[in-house]
């Protein structure tokens, strides 16, 4: 299913002449990690280890492992560059998956019925086929947008967790947008993040569907009701996290010194990856404030039953927004 550009692979350790590398894959695809590193072994001389920690996105390049380990060049499966590695070379294999478009447009036209135009969004895997569903959909009278890619090598109409920049930044207003990808989060972001309806083209199954009123109405409150507890907390972890493209150490000191200026006990918490066994040994604070990624908050850390906040929250916590400021608008930052 992937394009895992194997000859590419190969002739990029050949041109550096790289004796070790890292290989580094999400999960999804650690199924294939014996056979890219297998095949690497039989066309070059390079030692290949394999990374088994996490990898949730661009913004998780595992560089200080690299460091570590003294390797000459990090293969980093399944995401676009996002953040620069200091110190050792990443190779980015995006591992775009083909999807058959116009059975894609066929299925997304009942739900669009009615819209004069739509912005066109997905995951990295499918950016490059962008320009052709939206041409495809032009010749059945909609008008498809795909906004500007942002990092530092920009995808024409990708989101990231982080990041709907390619979607808020279309030259026009549109009707409501397309997502194409697996999952509700990158879908349910860009509700949040643009007030628009959004449908789901899920290219693996081929099913499509429009992200219900009802679920994003359930989020609210139970976003609200999770500020609303934290606000009675007299102690907070706000937490700081260590991967390169999460780390915002800067913002988090500015959040922990407003909230002691309110009379909170605020502590940076520095870690790696936020798990229920690493935040429940913590039991002084009564809430916590994360800095990194948005998904962790909104997903939910299951096994952890105290609030956990967004710093977008933060702020309508801290009375700096409103929470009509930021739902809808501008909640994911």
């Amino acid at each position: 299913m992937y394009e895992l550009e194997l000859e590419r692979v190969v002739d990029e350790i050949g041109k550096r002449g790289a004796r070790r590398v890292l290989l580094q894959l999400p999960d999804g695809m650690r199924p294939f990690a014996f056979e890219i590193a297998e095949h690497i072994r039989k066309e070059t001389p390079s030692e290949v280890i394999i990374s088994g920690d996490s990898c949730y996105g661009a913004c998780d390049i595992a560089s200080r492992q690299a460091l570590e380990l003294n390797v000459d060049l990090l293969i980093h499966y399944g995401h676009a560059c996002f953040v620069q590695s200091p110190g050792v070379p990443v190779l980015y294999i995006e591992a775009r998956i083909p999807i058959d478009v116009s059975k894609m447009v066929e299925a997304v036209l009942p739900d669009i019925a009615g819209w004069e135009s739509v912005g066109l969004t997905s995951t990295v895997q499918h950016t490059p086929q962008l320009k052709e569903i939206s041409e495809a959909l032009d010749q059945r009278g909609v008008k498809a947008l795909i906004g500007e890619g942002t990092g530092l090598t920009p995808e024409d109409g990708q989101v990231l967790g982080c990041s709907y920049a390619a979607a808020t930044k279309l030259p026009e207003e549109v009707d409501g947008y397309i997502f194409i990808g697996g999952g509700r989060f990158h879908a349910i972001g860009l509700a949040l993040r643009t007030g628009r309806p959004v449908i789901i083209a899920n290219p693996y199954n081929g099913k499509v569907s429009r992200l219900d009123e009802s679920e994003l109405m359930q989020l609210a409150k139970k976003r609200m009701a999770l500020i609303t507890a934290a606000r009675e907390a007299k102690t907070i972890g706000v937490l700081v996290s260590s991967k390169p493209g999460q780390r915002a150490l800067a913002d988090a000191m500015v959040l922990a010194e407003k909230l002691g200026d309110r009379e909170v006990h605020a502590f940076l918490i520095y870690l790696d990856e936020v798990r229920a066994d690493q935040l429940n040994n913590f039991t002084e604070p009564e809430a916590f404030i994360e800095t990194a990624c948005p998904r962790i908050a909104i997903d939910g850390v299951a096994g952890v039953n105290r609030p956990i906040l967004t710093t977008t929250e933060a702020r309508v916590l801290l009375g700096e927004k409103t929470w009509e400021q930021t739902w809808g608008h501008t909640y994911l930052g």
